[in-house]
């Protein structure tokens, strides 16, 4: 076996783990804290959409008298009485042309409403949505499922069945005639009230550790940790190991006869310093030695 390492070899190298595992744990944090700061966002979006859906289909369809360019799509249409003639856009082509439009202008979040059940081709679902779906549907409970894929953020949040979707997603013979005549009677239909009917799939660019050092450099972060490392070492080296290394030498001088030497501590009866009882230990053993050279004298 090697010599044993000193007191001093030892902590300098739990410092530099101890140093090694807050770094880790500022790393962890800081990946926690964009895990949650892209989490809200697309929560945000996901709530936005939702509640336009909700909107829509508190209506049952909304009415347009002119077709946006790019929009055709419509389900039904109705003229007045003045022979003006307008188009109506149920909830799923209402969400859709707002993905598009928002997909199209937005400089982060992009959303789509899909389902396993799609009825559009535009709205077929990825295998990070299909995945989703299929979460759901096992555990209803979910709130919502994300993960990172290609360097962006993915996540989904379930819709459900409510009374007023089995309008159009019910029994296809109580569906509406404009329905029936777009879509056919045979997809989407057959759900009840409390299960999946598909997700809010959002996606983010994710947040790059280049994107997080400006948080790592923060320099009022930097200086605590530092200052409190600093302050740990500083005691150790001062408060601890000058005080053992004085111990042994003043211990070793004793062994030699120089009953002399003086002990600077404080009293144990004052004192609830390990070092300080040392010391006393130390003390009654040179009082001994005292007596048995006097004695031996004699």
């Amino acid at each position: 076996m090697g010599k044993k390492s000193s007191i001093q070899v030892k902590y300098t190298f739990v410092f530099i783990v101890t140093l090694a595992l807050v770094a880790g744990a500022f790393l962890a944090g800081l990946s926690t804290l964009r895990d949650q700061v892209l989490r809200n966002e697309a929560e945000a979006v996901a709530d936005q959409v939702i509640a336009f859906r909700a909107w829509v289909a508190g209506s049952g369809m909304i009415w347009v008298n002119k077709l946006a360019p790019g929009f055709p799509d419509y389900l039904a249409t109705r003229t007045n009485f003045h022979g003006d003639t307008f188009y109506g856009k149920n909830p799923a082509l209402a969400t859709r042309e707002l993905s598009t439009i928002a997909n199209k202008t937005s400089l982060r979040a992009t959303f789509l409403v899909t389902s396993d059940e799609y009825r559009q081709p535009a709205n077929k679902p990825d295998s990070f949505e299909r995945q989703a779906i299929e979460t759901f549907k096992n555990d209803k409970s979910l709130k919502y499922v994300d993960g990172y894929q290609t360097g962006e953020y993915r996540y989904a949040r379930p819709i459900f069945i409510k009374k007023s979707c089995l309008k159009c997603h019910g029994d296809p013979e109580d569906a509406p005639s404009e329905v029936i005549e777009k879509y056919g009677s045979k997809k989407a239909f057959g759900y009840k009230v409390g299960e999946v009917r598909g997700i809010v799939s959002v996606k983010l660019p994710s947040i790059t550790w280049q994107q997080l050092l400006p948080i790592l450099s923060n320099p009022i972060a930097i200086g605590l940790v530092v200052c409190a490392f600093l302050l740990n070492f500083l005691f150790t080296q001062r408060v601890i190991i000058k005080r053992l290394k004085q111990l042994t030498g003043d211990a070793t001088a004793i062994a030699k006869g120089k009953l002399s030497t003086p002990l600077a501590y404080t009293d144990p009866k004052k004192s609830n310093d390990e070092i300080d009882h040392a010391y006393h230990a130390v003390n009654l053993l040179k009082k001994s030695l005292s007596i048995i050279m006097k004695r031996s004298k004699k």
